[in-house]
């Protein structure tokens, strides 16, 4: 019977990860396919299908299920929500109304609607004289003016001078230009920049070893171009039990920064279009929006121009309709993985993927386990040409080509991405900018049932067809066509995608900060789903090591505990030992992510909070090289014990003060934080966790409650926002 359940549990978490809670027209469709198609179709024809390009073009030429996956895919056209220049002037009109009262905040959301809804000049001549967009710009410029907000004022009023206004008011643009420049270049000293955070402010963060809690700056490749950030403090490695996973090549002090890494790809929750930047993920200040839809914001011209240039080109005009579909977020990823890099270079990466022998089922499906797992590292196997042609010249050139380009990378370093604003011609493109880092992640396809392929697969051709709508493909196949080998491959590309998401992706949030205090009543508000390649190695633990958290697009990776050399570094996929029970912990893990954890406190069977109490420490041999541990009350006034392990006399006495001094600090830096002394009680309760795990092991109430405070002052360097008191 529980094993009915569980297997319950687990079906009903891979399908929340392809579709949403909400019920859309892909549900029906796809368990009008699966109805029809039947469970011996599924099983004895579709199951034995190992490849993502045979899947997909199976659901579409099989004559078992074309006519009605045809049918239904003949019935997609682009949905999205237009322009609208009489709203547009309306919010604008009720702007000014509000503005003439003093009601500028008010306002300032009235005159972003404006600019979002407003279409192109020329666009609607019967409206505003096709001027809508200008219009609405220069009145929420006024508004930013009458706030003493010049930055943003500048920015719309340059915004604006783009279109041809009538002279009269390109006078008045003119002069009101000159007074923010004016007032922005005599108070430049006192002025903080209102950029949106990029990883430049991040990396010189590291560099300068601010905002690290006392830690200090660690030897690092802060590379600002690329835009990412690692460690010299952590490799990857890969074993046989483990996969590919992070590991400590020095020790590592609570607050050390570890990771700053750019997502791949990301996309937002649906809620949040009208309130965050659908490229960075910023709170919007002064929104613009896309040229031709209104169904996004965008903090800023840069923003809009990479998304304009990059996958906005292709989602524009369909957005309403993937929205509508029901699809998951996580769905919403695997097509943006697509989308942002553009016809050629999903070919390329596909390509790569055949010559690994990736494209197969069970190829890439590396062992997901806990941290537990040894990190000696063992020799993978090159697989880069099937067996048929391993002794061809081509094969052998292909071979030293990819050994050659893997020793340029640099075996267990971190890959970076493309740049931010770079050409995106795909004709300037090359193999070497192809990052294969997120495709070569566990899919887990050795374990999945025909039915969860089936099922991914319709997600799939779904796609595609919303692809050959909006022009990503030159030449288009005909609805009552099999596609070509172009979309097959961009399908299939697709289907990996969607798997590899549903073990691999991260939520971002953003920290929600009471009215009253900065930590009492605050919580993450979770406004996405991104894939960052390489936090996604790192291996889960019920007693993480590390903490996260996002700056701007960048999640950040820090240490809330020491950790020695070889030690694993695991962060925590959400069960945790704390605040849920073992059983609960196996179930959820076992459901969600398809892995039996071995962590230390899933052996021992850690107590939760109702019934931790400090008693349970072990304090550590005082002997060097010894492992052995002993109990608080092992220990007597005066009177050595045996240590069992390197079988001397040992005294824990020093060790037990320390352990009360590292007590007394925590209570510190509770304290420090209860005041609000951010930076006060990183420092102190670093320090306190740095000198415990050196004398000491969990599970400790107080070290865990340090933990836990020092994650959330760490947090507090992030993403933050504190909704304004009405």
């Amino acid at each position: 019977m529980q094993d009915r359940q569980d297997e319950f549990y687990r079906t009903l978490c891979s399908s929340e990860t392809l579709r949403s809670s909400k019920r859309g027209f892909f549900q029906d469709f796809s368990e009008s396919v699966m109805r029809i198609a039947g469970d011996s179709w599924t099983s004895r024809i579709f199951g034995r299908i190992d490849d993502d390009a045979g899947r997909v073009r199976t659901v579409l030429a099989d004559a078992k299920v074309r006519d009605v996956v045809m049918d239904t895919l003949a019935k997609v056209k682009p949905l999205f929500r237009d322009k609208d220049a009489e709203i547009s002037k309306r919010r604008r009109l009720e702007g000014y109304q509000l503005a003439a009262v003093g009601q500028y905040d008010r306002a300032l959301l009235l005159f972003s609607q404006a600019v979002l809804r407003a279409p192109q000049p020329d666009n609607s001549k019967t409206v505003d004289q096709g001027m809508s967009l200008p219009l609405a710009l220069l009145g929420r410029a006024e508004i930013f003016m009458a706030l003493k907000e010049y930055h943003f004022a500048l920015e719309d009023l340059r915004l604006a001078a783009e279109y041809d206004l009538p002279d009269k008011s390109a006078q008045e643009l003119q002069r009101k230009i000159e007074e923010c420049e004016r007032f922005l270049k005599a108070n430049e000293k006192s002025l903080m920049t209102v950029d949106p955070v990029n990883i430049d402010k991040v990396a010189r963060l590291i560099l300068n070893g601010q905002k690290d809690g006392g830690g200090g700056p660690l030897n690092g490749a802060v590379n600002s171009e690329a835009r990412s950030w690692s460690s010299s403090a952590l490799e990857i490695r890969e074993t046989s039990v483990a996969g590919k996973h992070a590991v400590a090549t020095t020790e590592i002090h609570p607050g050390d920064i570890l990771i700053v890494e750019p997502p791949l790809a990301g996309c937002l929750l649906p809620e949040f279009y009208g309130t965050h930047c659908q490229h960075c993920y910023a709170r919007l200040k002064a929104p613009i929006g896309c040229p031709n839809c209104s169904c996004v914001a965008f903090c800023g011209r840069k923003c809009r121009d990479i998304a304009m240039a990059t996958y906005h080109k292709y989602e524009c005009k369909i957005l309403a309709l993937l929205i509508g579909s029901g699809m998951s977020v996580l769905s919403m990823v695997a097509f943006r993985m697509v989308t942002q890099e553009g016809l050629q270079k999903c070919l390329r990466i596909y390509g790569e993927l055949k010559k690994s022998g990736s494209e197969r089922a069970g190829t890439s499906s590396t062992t997901f386990t806990s941290a537990t797992a040894t990190a000696t590292t063992t020799t993978i196997p090159d697989t880069c040409d099937a067996k048929s042609s391993a002794n061809s010249r081509s094969a052998k050139r292909r071979i030293r080509r990819r050994k050659l380009q893997e020793s340029r990378r640099g075996e267990g370093k971190i890959q970076t991405g493309r740049k931010e604003g770079e050409d995106t011609k795909e004709s300037h493109e090359s193999y070497d900018d192809v990052n294969m880092a997120a495709y070569n992640l566990v899919t887990h396809a050795d374990k999945r049932t025909e039915k969860d392929f089936l099922e991914r697969s319709l997600m799939a051709v779904f796609l595609l067809r919303c692809l050959q709508r909006v022009g990503f493909f030159a030449h288009p196949t005909s609805d009552d066509e099999v596609p070509g080998a172009e979309e097959i491959i961009v399908a299939a590309l697709l289907l990996r995608n969607l798997q590899l998401l549903q073990f691999n992706a991260h939520e971002f949030f953003e920290t929600r900060l009471s009215a009253e205090h900065r930590f009492r009543g605050s919580r993450p508000v979770y406004l996405g789903v991104a894939i960052y390649p390489t936090v996604a190695r790192f291996n889960h633990d019920c007693y993480p090591a590390v903490t996260r958290y996002f700056v701007g697009r960048h999640i950040v990776i820090r240490a809330v505990r020491g950790l020695q050399p070889g030690d694993i570094i695991a962060e925590n996929y959400g069960p945790i030992f704390t605040k849920m029970t073992l059983a609960k912990r196996q179930r959820t893990l076992a459901g969600r992510y398809w892995f039996r954890c071995t962590c230390r406190a899933c052996q021992e069977d850690w107590p939760h909070f109702e019934n931790l109490t400090n008693d349970s420490v072990r304090l550590r041999c005082p002997t060097a090289g010894c492992n052995g541990l002993h109990s608080r009350a092992q220990q007597r006034p005066a009177k050595p014990i045996k240590c069992p392990g390197c079988k001397k006399r040992i005294c824990l006495e020093d060790r037990l003060a320390c352990l009360q001094e590292c007590e007394t600090l925590y209570a510190r830096g509770l304290a420090s934080m209860d005041n609000e002394r951010v930076n006060e009680a990183i420092e102190t309760l670093c320090d306190a966790l740095k000198r415990f795990h050196r004398i000491a092991c969990p599970p400790h109430r107080d070290t865990h409650l340090a933990e836990i405070a020092l994650s959330s002052c760490l947090i507090d360097y992030g993403n933050t926002w504190r909704p304004a008191v009405l």
